[in-house]
């Protein structure tokens, strides 16, 4: 069975992927597809179409042929019928910044649909896309440069990570996933760091409810959470009470702008809260098994933020 796929960018010359036996080709007028979707540069040298800024919209830009048996779905998704394709279009609309979904009945109503999808490319999860290896594919028939088979392989291998029952069992069958895709949405940085917030608060709860109890984390200083996190995925050795009084800049971030709606006043606070997205990508990563990119010197950055540098010293990530 054949089904549409919208608004699923390949790898450039890629012209097929497979993930779990779903197997994504581009439409035969993939080129004008992808020129139709939303884009905020003019794209480089070694992109394989030249595409210029645009408002966007959502398009059919790739078929999916189903496996004879499907699985069902391991991640927490609304509803009761959901298939692993359901898991596997969260997964290319994490990696590729792109809301990718699927209709069914391909060829039928066409233009005539009607949806309410995000068009728009969303602001948070390069940093994810780029913690994926690049792997170069030869392409015969001298095209200039080969393709990201990286890409595939790489989403193969999170993918088979996540349907491990070790890491179902570790975290709760990915919830945080699905909150992640609402996170790096195209949307306010305000909503984005309350949402990435909320992922932090429950990655905690998952390493710690054995022995703590809901009362117990509800009441733990966020501080102490947020410490612990930064450790516990390898972002730093420890972090001191001079660490930790940073940190608490962060929590007064969220108080302010849960109890009153608004960030705080302050010249770091804008770049804090980008550090804190940047940082729940690195977390990310770590979840699926890769090593997150740096790409933002986030790294740095965080270094940075703990020694209490000014803005000026640390820049916009």
């Amino acid at each position: 069975m054949k089904k549409e796929v919208y608004n699923l960018e390949f790898p450039s010359w890629c012209k097929e992927i497979t993930i779990f036996g779903y197997h994504f080709t581009r439409v035969d007028d993939y080129r004008d597809r992808l020129v139709s979707l939303q884009h905020f540069i003019t794209a480089t040298v070694h992109a394989e179409f030249e595409v210029r800024p645009s408002a966007g919209n959502n398009a059919v830009t790739a078929y999916v042929d189903l496996p004879e048996r499907e699985e069902k779905s391991v991640l927490k998704h609304r509803g009761s019928d959901n298939t692993a394709l359901s898991d596997i279009l969260l997964l290319l609309s994490i990696f590729t910044s792109r809301d990718v979904f699927m209709v069914d009945n391909a060829g039928s109503a066409g233009k005539y649909r009607i949806f309410i999808a995000d068009p728009r490319v969303c602001h948070w999860g390069v940093g994810l896309r780029l913690s994926i290896p690049y792997k170069n594919e030869a392409i015969p028939d001298d095209e200039p440069y080969g393709y990201d088979i990286g890409f595939e392989e790489g989403l193969n291998q999170v993918y088979a990570l996540i349907r491990s029952e070790d890491w179902q069992h570790k975290y709760d069958k990915g919830h945080y996933l699905i909150l992640a895709n609402m996170a790096f949405r195209c949307q306010p940085l305000e909503t984005a760091f309350i949402q990435c917030w909320t992922i932090w608060e429950h990655l905690f709860t998952l390493h710690n409810k054995r022995w703590l109890s809901d009362e117990q984390i509800t009441r733990l200083n966020a501080t102490e959470k947020i410490a612990f996190l930064l450790v516990e995925y390898a972002l730093r050795g420890e972090i001191d009470n001079s660490g930790k009084g940073r940190i608490k800049s962060l929590k007064d971030i969220r108080n302010k702008l849960v109890h009153s709606g608004y960030f705080p006043e302050g010249s770091s606070v804008y770049n804090d809260a980008v550090l804190f997205i940047r940082l729940t990508e690195f977390i990310i990563a770590r979840t699926l098994g890769l090593e997150p990119s740096n790409f933002f010197n986030t790294i740095e950055a965080l270094e940075d933020f703990l020694k209490h540098k000014s803005e000026s010293k640390r820049g916009k990530p």
